[in-house]
């Protein structure tokens, strides 16, 4: 394997503090003489092309920005061969960071200086959604669209009451989507308002799962599906449902798979990662266990 640290920057998330810190950052991974190569990226989809023609040649990846700049690397690094794959650092500089959380990864610049000294290694699972990769959630429905929705520039200088702001303004505008949903040899069929494919604790800093409920590396995921309310009234107990975790409520469940199926009456739109996902009538969603090293 070869030695060396890549520190892909992303310049514009989370209000561009990393320029504030990124010479104690870069003298932290350079610590005993390694070699630190900074790649600065300019547009979306920069950090994957970077993870994947250039990732090989370190044994480190670290990358700054949010949950999609990480998600970017995951989909770089997933293209190359497994034993050439660098272990995986983090710097949650994002909005909301929902990937940091479910690590339990440090989110003040100093507990990250330190974090990324450290050598420890984790394995944990990479959820694949049609041909594309994902590292903690691909969702339909309700709020799950406020990440990539919520301008940048609202971003920067709201930070989370952003994606609050944008998740109130959804609220009339939610529609039930109807589903088959098939895992483990089960079929599921009926209108939903939410349906996300997890293997996070956390989505859009909104849906939060317990932290002992949820294993990163079992190659298992955890599906929340949110039915169709019959009122107003039912809607409101049900959102409450989600926000207080009561994940066994009429209307809403928690189902574990490593493989899921989705087959909807019509295109219907997912996010994944944050970022938009693109629109789906069929979709698959499976696990591939342990395929990420991230250093913890």
């Amino acid at each position: 394997m070869p030695q060396g640290t890549m520190l892909i920057v992303n310049p514009v998330s989370g209000r561009g503090l990393i320029k504030n810190y990124l010479l104690n950052i870069v003298s932290a991974l350079g610590r005993g003489g390694r070699c630190v190569s900074v790649y600065v990226t300019e547009k979306r989809g920069d950090a994957a092309d970077f993870a994947r023609q250039y990732g090989g040649d370190y044994d480190r990846l670290i990358c700054n920005g949010g949950d999609g700049t990480l998600s970017e690397v995951v989909n770089g690094i997933m293209a190359l061969p497994e034993d050439r794959r660098p272990a995986v650092g983090y710097i949650p500089l994002g909005t909301t960071n929902d990937m940091a959380s479910s690590f339990e990864l440090p989110q003040t610049t100093e507990g990250v200086i330190e974090h990324l000294a450290m050598n420890n290694i984790r394995q944990v699972d990479v959820g694949q959604f049609g041909t594309r990769f994902f590292g903690y959630v691909a969702a339909f429905g309700a709020f799950t669209e406020i990440s990539y929705a919520t301008p940048q520039e609202s971003k920067n200088s709201w930070g989370y009451l952003a994606y609050l702001a944008q998740a109130l303004s959804s609220l009339p505008n939610i529609r039930p989507v109807r589903a088959q949903v098939t895992y483990d040899g089960k079929v599921i069929e009926d209108e939903f308002i939410i349906g996300a494919v997890m293997n996070s604790t956390s989505v859009a800093g909104i849906i939060k799962l317990p932290l002992e409920d949820v294993a990163l590396d079992d190659g298992i995921f955890e599906v929340l599906l949110v039915r169709n309310p019959r009122d107003a009234v039912e809607l409101s107990g049900t959102i409450n449902d989600v926000l207080a975790k009561r994940f066994n409520s009429e209307n809403v469940m928690l189902l574990h798979a490593s493989v899921i199926s989705f087959r909807f009456d019509r295109p219907v739109s997912w996010t994944v990662d944050g970022e938009d996902g693109g629109a789906y009538e069929n979709v698959t969603a499976s696990s591939h266990r342990q395929a990420m090293r991230l250093l913890v």
